[in-house]
């Protein structure tokens, strides 16, 4: 074979790999995608001044009166809401039947029942804004994934095309140095592809997380981002179903088993509670889990509005 011709396909097996290269450089860069959440609450939102009285033994000391009707989580709703007063005069007059304590009690009730309404629709935003957020948040990591897939196919056809042209040219090629030449560069273009295929971060984008309410809830700091009501629900033990750890610490002990394989120095390093930075799919990803479990803690506090409603309404008939 004369010399022109190997040189030849020598440019053949590199111009090859050059354009598979140029595709996936080409595809590498990522569209703008919203780095900020459209997630975020109006900021004129404001929540109900509730109760700061939070001590549960003292509270419940208290109105130990309301122990043989009310439970012991009924009761710190109450006190929280700023509702005990009304309770006590339904509880003390219920049993009386005249027209004018008929409306008194009505009268008290529909007062109760105006602020478990804004106990409950403050607990429906914040799993609206979570809802929501995670979403977002599973398209991102979803339009990464695919990115990353068709990076690695394309990676895997340029592997096979460098092999299949290595072939062709050992076969052409007789003068066995250069044949061994060309079988090398052929083998470490081919391996780097390999390594590429295999490469653990993939694509990343930018987000900014200023309001970050995983954040919040790993370091036990409300910055005004979730409704006093809301925390107190999440911080007070009583109200998970132990009663000696709160849900908020039943939360990110979750997270720092399932998530980050129970690496504390691992999780306080995680961009996920952070104001912002790099995220890579898996960041996503697990972003993503932790809001969704977070929702679902959120939704579950209604549950302790029901039974008092239930218990209310028991009391008034």
């Amino acid at each position: 074979m004369k010399k022109s011709g190997i040189l030849q396909a020598i440019a053949y097996l590199f111009i090859a790999f050059l354009n598979f290269s140029c595709v996936i450089q080409k595809n590498s860069a990522l569209p703008f995608l919203s780095k900020e959440s459209y997630c975020v609450p109006p900021k004129y939102v404001n929540y109900f001044k509730y109760n700061n009285h939070t001590n549960a033994d003292s509270v419940l000391n208290a109105n130990s009166m309301l122990r043989l009707k009310f439970s012991a989580e009924s009761i710190l709703i109450m006190n929280v809401l700023r509702i005990n007063d009304e309770v006590y005069e339904i509880v003390k007059q219920s049993d009386k039947k005249n027209l004018e304590t008929s409306v008194r009690l009505n009268a008290l009730k529909q007062q109760i029942d105006n602020r478990v309404w804004l106990a409950n629709s403050e607990i429906d935003a914040l799993s609206a804004e979570l809802d929501c957020e995670g979403e977002r948040i599973d398209q991102i990591a979803q339009f990464i994934d695919d990115k990353n897939s068709n990076s690695n196919n394309k990676l895997t056809v340029a592997s096979i095309v460098i092999g299949a042209v290595s072939g062709i040219t050992s076969v052409l090629i007789t003068k066995e140095s250069i044949n061994n030449g060309v079988a090398i560069g052929a083998g470490v273009i081919g391996a780097g592809l390999g390594f590429a295929t295999l490469n653990p971060k993939g694509k990343k984008i930018e987000l900014i997380t200023t309001r970050n309410l995983l954040r919040d809830i790993w370091l036990e700091q409300n910055n005004n981002d979730i409704s006093p009501f809301v925390w107190y629900m999440l911080t007070e033990p009583r109200f998970s179903n132990t009663g000696k750890s709160s849900l908020l610490k039943n939360t990110k002990n979750r997270w720092l088993l399932y998530q980050f394989d129970d690496n504390l120095k691992l999780a306080n390093q995680s961009v996920n509670f952070s104001s912002g930075g790099i995220y890579f799919a898996e960041d996503l990803h697990a972003r993503s889990q932790m809001i969704n479990q977070l929702q679902s803690v959120v939704r579950s506090t209604k549950q302790n509005l029901n039974v008092f409603i239930a218990e209310l309404t028991s009391a008034f008939d």
